[in-house]
């Protein structure tokens, strides 16, 4: 039992939910191009996402040799055009727009993957060494649904002084809808949040 609660449960990778996927995690299939990607830069590669976060990873990627990178995104490119001129003409990116991924394939690690195109469903395989899946990321909020108020992308909705919409129930980090995720901001924000539970206590008397 306690008087009062923080959450800071963080955010999650979303997942594309394709055969090979989960069993391949750990093994070719990553969530982190900026942390996995040197490990790989041998391999033939490919990155799932058309945003600014698969942009980013294929900068990385090419900047560190990979000698070839195939980005992936169901639908056109999303991402600020400065990210997408950055890479537009490097004779090492292929470019699958419209395109969904079906299949992460290999034995004990990742060796390749089927890809279908939106339009006509055709189906091709790619083969590759590594999959970075960026597709950006999901509150772990389940905890406090219908407890606390969310916001459309499920990220627990909070003030200047962290309380959520639950008297006593604080949240910090990346699980809320404060903006820019990242660990300094998400520290200081737990700061934050631990000198308001105590105030609050305090008043409880």
């Amino acid at each position: 039992e306690a008087r009062v609660v923080l959450i800071a449960t963080g955010k999650r990778p979303r997942q594309l939910g394709v055969p090979g996927e989960g069993r391949l995690r750990g093994r070719g299939v990553s969530y982190c191009a900026t942390c996995d990607g040197p490990l790989f830069n041998k391999d033939k590669v490919a990155i799932v996402g058309g945003g600014n976060s698969g942009l980013e990873a294929v900068y990385d990627l090419l900047k560190i040799g990979s000698p070839r990178v195939n980005l992936i995104s169901n639908t056109p490119l999303t991402a600020d055009e400065v990210l997408i001129e950055q890479v537009r003409d490097n004779p090492n990116l292929t470019v699958f727009t419209e395109h969904e991924v079906v299949e992460i394939t290999g034995d004990k690690r990742v060796e390749g993957m089927r890809i279908r195109f939106l339009k006509d469903g055709k189906e091709q395989d790619l083969e590759v060494g590594a999959v970075f899946v960026e597709i950006g990321l999901q509150p772990n909020s389940e905890l406090v649904k219908g407890l606390a108020d969310l916001n459309r992308w499920g990220e627990v909705k909070v003030n200047p002084s962290c309380e959520t919409s639950m008297p006593g129930l604080y949240a910090a980090g990346d699980v809320t809808d404060v903006p820019e995720k990242q660990i300094v901001v998400a520290a200081g924000e737990g700061a934050k949040a631990a000198i308001q539970m105590q105030k609050y206590l305090q008043r409880l008397g």
